[in-house]
């Protein structure tokens, strides 16, 4: 090629350099996101992270075709992003530079290169060029092969180099960890040095630097007080090579500078520091921001872009430094003294939760306004009483025996006479203006029959059974001819109304306790509807698998887990092997899909799909139950079931108020012992507790003494080395 025609197609050259770049990139960063991100879902969700690049490769291919159709639409994709973005930031939180800056690497590329094939268009058609000899196919072809094919490679090579080189993960161990770590080392004295340059402070002395923490380096941090559950000052520090303890005196006296007036040295004594080191955290949480308006990302799962810019946080407790990730308290070890002081505990929380007059018992606690609601539930109140007494089996605490005839009285007074629902439970009580709610779900009839016959198998007392059947009569007036319970019934607007979606949770729940009522009573109207629902369940596993969802829910594990859980109590009046073989194959399935990566602390023992303490919970619930199942069936792979159990109560516990992780509250003492919704949402659910320690009490004469299993942590040295800069 001649130098004036290199000349003339430069141009052209670049445009189709930067459209290769930038799909290669957007292939290389799908593959990654199929390896490292969508393993666990299905193949139709992971082919979501090729979609850019797949994109990507279909604007080379018509740039590469049509220089000017490509080029527009490579300028109306960019600039529309842009301008989309920048609308909807105006609109939420306000456009800054930086924010507008943001989407350059995005759209930016695509409108310069639009921008670029165009010129190379208009070059094209105002110079005739001589036509050239044709050439081998290849030569002829280059831009097509360099196009489409270098980006394909890429992800082909991709797809093959990345599970090679992927870091070996740390097991999970049973070793007894040291005492302490280096990590905790670390951060125990740099709380204890936070605090000491803190009673300096109010002393005006000056303060000594310990030689531990003389590293030199670009410390990006910050150092949050907190004194009676809130923030009362927060002091932030950016040193270019300092040593770390000058780093962490000046942000610490910055903080005291700028402290409410109410702290003064008195209150030192109960003063929580919070120790935060950063790493370019602004850049990274606006990424954040970007990709989570991507329709395929999913920022409560997809690993946060700003984990890498929010590397190090621990909080003071008792003169050590308490991992922190997202404000929780990370818990990575878990041994049968932890079960037991969270029983313990979980157990005086309950007594709590009861209404001291009506004897019911609370949904949900706020423990940020320290108020439980002004309603009572009966489906959470027959739970409660349910989890009391698993746990008089376990302790004999003669209270819950004393207190049962109050609460069972309750229950029993949320039982509907009136015609149009005799046998439903009304949903909820709001006490203040005694009034029930005319609202009247399967699921709440069906919680309350598991109790009310554990009631009666313990007392004798015939009231109890005598519920239990019309609260199973009105049940089998809900079913459908194709053995789909009705979700509900209510009224509104002077008529009464039904619920039509299909609940796999409200199916599961009445097959459960129908089943248990049946066993109670042998009358034939009770075995009759659950085996239509059972046959339901048997016919949707055989056509959809073992991963189900229904009018409500989208496939996920809780929905599924109730499938499998209320198929054990079928079994238990129907033994045919399709009963036993459904529950062993979906159980399986059900552990396979749990969360694993020990490099995800927040997330570890959880499972996909289910956000909440809640769903795990009960999925906590659901492993205990098949593991007996198992072992009593002879049955292969029992220990997985457990080994699954003991994951998730990690996870359910490091999601569990206690003393280490209520800093945040200004009366700590009254959630301690209670499970939070969710690290996002620090609300207590009642429900979640009774799961919790349904699971724990039933697997805890199995559980080996010591400890059960440890997260590892990343090597101090890789963490220092990041914290630095």
């Amino acid at each position: 090629m001649e130098r004036w025609e290199f000349k003339n197609r430069l141009i052209g050259y670049v445009a189709m350099g930067l459209l290769v770049l930038a799909t290669s990139l957007w292939m290389f960063w799908g593959v990654e996101g199929v390896y490292g991100e969508g393993w666990w879902d299905d193949w139709y969700f992971r082919a979501l992270y090729l979609l850019p690049g797949i994109i990507c490769l279909v604007l080379t291919l018509l740039a590469l075709l049509w220089s000017r159709i490509g080029g527009w639409l490579l300028i109306a994709i960019g600039g529309g992003f842009a301008g989309w973005w920048w609308w909807q930031i105006s609109t939420t939180v306000g456009l800054t530079l930086e924010r507008l800056l943001i989407t350059l690497p995005v759209s930016g590329m695509l409108v310069i290169t639009g921008m670029l094939f165009l010129i190379e268009h208009y070059r094209l058609k105002s110079h005739s060029e001589t036509p050239s000899t044709p050439k081998k196919w290849l030569y002829r072809h280059t831009r097509y092969v360099i196009g489409i094919g270098l980006p394909v490679l890429v992800a082909a090579v991709s797809a093959i180099v990345i599970p090679l080189t992927e870091p070996q993960q740390a097991d999970v161990t049973t070793a007894e960890p040291e005492v302490y770590s280096e990590n905790d080392q670390f951060r125990n004295l740099t709380v204890q040095f936070v605090r000491t340059v803190a009673e300096d402070y109010f002393a005006q002395r000056q303060t000594q630097h310990p030689e531990e923490l003389s590293t030199r380096g670009n410390w990006d941090l910050e150092i949050v007080i907190y004194h009676g559950g809130e923030r009362k000052g927060s002091g932030e520090y950016q040193a270019r090579h300092e040593t770390l303890s000058l780093a962490l005196e000046t942000a610490t006296r910055s903080a005291l500078d700028a402290r409410r007036q109410a702290l003064d040295e008195e209150d030192l004594e109960d003063v929580r520091f919070l120790v935060n080191f950063s790493h370019s955290g602004s850049f990274y949480s606006q990424l954040d921001t970007l990709l989570s308006l991507l329709p395929f990302y999913n920022y409560d799962r997809n690993q946060s872009l700003s984990e890498y810019g929010q590397l190090f946080s621990f909080i003071e407790y008792n003169s050590e430094g308490k991992e922190l990730i997202e404000d929780l308290v990370i818990v990575r070890s878990l041994d049968k003294e932890l079960i037991l002081e969270r029983i313990d505990e979980g157990k005086e929380f309950l007594f709590g939760s009861e209404h001291p007059e009506e004897h019911g018992f609370y949904k949900k606690y706020d423990t940020l306004a320290d108020d439980f609601g002004n309603s009572l539930h009966t489906v959470y109140s027959a739970s409660i009483i349910y989890t009391f007494l698993r746990l008089y089996d376990y302790d004999q605490d003669e209270r819950i025996m004393e207190r049962v005839p109050d609460w069972a009285d309750f229950l029993l007074s949320m039982q509907s006479k009136d015609e149009n629902t005799y046998g439903a439970f009304h949903y909820s009580y709001y006490y203040e203006n005694d009034e029930k709610e005319q609202r009247f779900v399967v699921g709440t009839a069906a919680l309350s029959i598991f109790t009310l016959l554990d009631l009666y198998e313990r007392t004798g007392d015939s009231r109890y059974l005598e519920s239990a059947k019309l609260g199973g009569d009105w049940l089998t007036t809900m079913q459908k001819p194709d053995g789909i319970m009705k979700p509900y019934k209510r009224y509104e607007s002077g008529r009464w109304l039904y619920g039509t979606q299909e609940s796999l949770l409200y199916n599961g729940q009445v097959l459960a306790s129908l089943s248990r009522l049946y066993i109670a009573t042998g009358e034939q109207r009770y075995y009759d509807t659950a085996r239509a629902i059972a046959d339901h369940f048997c016919e949707r596993v055989e056509n959809e698998g073992c991963y189900l969802g229904d009018d409500y829910r989208t496939p996920n594990p809780i929905s599924s887990a109730w499938v499998i859980m209320s198929l054990l109590d079928f079994y238990k009046i129907n033994q045919e092997d399709v009963y036993k073989d459904i529950i062993l194959k979906c159980g399986g399935d059900l552990v396979e899909r749990q969360e694993t990566d020990v490099s995800s602390p927040l997330y570890y023992g959880s499972w996909h799909q289910a956000y909440s303490t809640s769903g795990n919970g009960w999925l906590a619930e659901v492993m205990m139950e098949m593991y007996y199942f198992c072992r009593e069936h002879g049955a292969e792979g029992c220990e997985k079931y457990k080994e699954a159990l003991t994951r998730v109560i990690l996870w359910i516990i490091q999601n569990t108020y206690s003393a280490e992780n209520t800093f945040f509250l200004e009366e700590p003492e009254n959630a301690i012992g209670g499970i939070f919704w969710n690290y996002k949402n620090r609300y207590v659910r009642t429900d979640s507790l009774c799961h919790g320690l349904n699971a724990y009490i039933g697997i805890l004469d199995d559980l080996d003494d010591g400890v059960l299993l440890t997260l590892p942590e990343e090597p101090f040295e890789v963490i220092l080395k990041r914290l630095r800069n």
